[in-house]
């Protein structure tokens, strides 16, 4: 699913540059309508590696320009969070987070509803074992403030409803 995600993200942002690339050079015409722009996307997480039980997670979110709305998106979170006018997010990972590799997705979404940019990166989530000695885990860093907090969960999954019979 995370693989999908990348792939259709990077289809969708190089799909532009694929059709301007495939053009000949000597070519007259003139170039189609497509409103290029240099936005960015930056997301940094720090610590890279925590502990499964008690870490935190500090998500520095950046957009350029800023757009209206930042969505930070995992597997780990049970939904998306959505930062409006950017913004940095706190993550408190709990025990209920099973060890692995994750990865953190922003979207930089415009008024519109258009994404302008995606950034992806991607953390380790480790088990602590009592009794080896193991180094602690990283801190936060010091200056850091968060606009939203949100605990790590699996995601989400509705239970459908059973129809009543009538009789």
């Amino acid at each position: 699913m995370k693989r999908a995600l990348v792939a259709a993200a990077t289809v969708m942002m190089a799909g532009t540059s694929i059709w301007l690339a495939a053009a000949p050079a000597d070519a007259k015409m003139t170039p189609p309508m497509i409103h290029v722009t240099n936005y960015s996307a930056t997301i940094k997480v720090v610590p890279r590696w925590t502990y499964g039980d008690g870490g935190k997670l500090a998500v520095i979110t950046t957009c350029s320009p800023r757009p209206v709305m930042s969505v930070v998106m995992s597997t780990m979170l049970p939904h998306a969070v959505d930062l409006r006018g950017g913004g940095n997010l706190l993550i408190k990972v709990t025990g209920k987070t099973k060890p692995g590799k994750y990865t953190i997705m922003l979207w930089c979404v415009g008024g519109n509803s258009f994404t302008y940019a995606l950034a992806v990166t991607s953390v380790k989530i480790m088990t602590l074992l009592p009794p080896f000695n193991q180094p602690t885990a990283p801190a936060l860093p010091r200056n850091f403030k968060a606009t939203a907090t949100v605990s790590s969960a699996p995601p989400v999954v509705k239970k459908a409803t059973k129809a009543k019979k009538k009789s």
